[in-house]
């Protein structure tokens, strides 16, 4: 439980959230959102132990690959948030007009 922070928990958080609103909601859009920045904030901040050849434990360093997927996870987040208030505008002047 040690290697569990802030923003591990805030990551889980978000993606039972995500997980949750989509089989209540069946809104697949904003689904994707909460699951997306969840697991990039849980892929940007996990850390695991390893043993060295002395015996001793020590912090492995989080790989450039995650880091990058995790930077991506979030980016997309961003990108599919504002698409959804995108189509909420669409949907929201159409319905003045009429």
């Amino acid at each position: 439980m040690k290697n569990l922070s802030i923003r591990i928990i805030i990551g889980i958080l978000f993606s039972a959230i995500g997980l949750v609103s989509l089989f209540f909601t069946n809104d697949a859009l904003m689904a994707a959102i909460w699951l997306s920045f969840g697991n990039g904030l849980i892929l940007s901040d996990l850390r695991f132990t390893g043993t060295d050849a002395q015996g001793n434990m020590y912090v492995k360093p989080i790989p450039k690959a995650r880091t990058y997927t995790a930077i991506f996870l979030i980016v997309m987040a961003v990108l599919l948030l504002v698409f959804q208030v995108f189509l909420d505008m669409q949907q929201t002047s159409g319905t003045i007009a009429q």
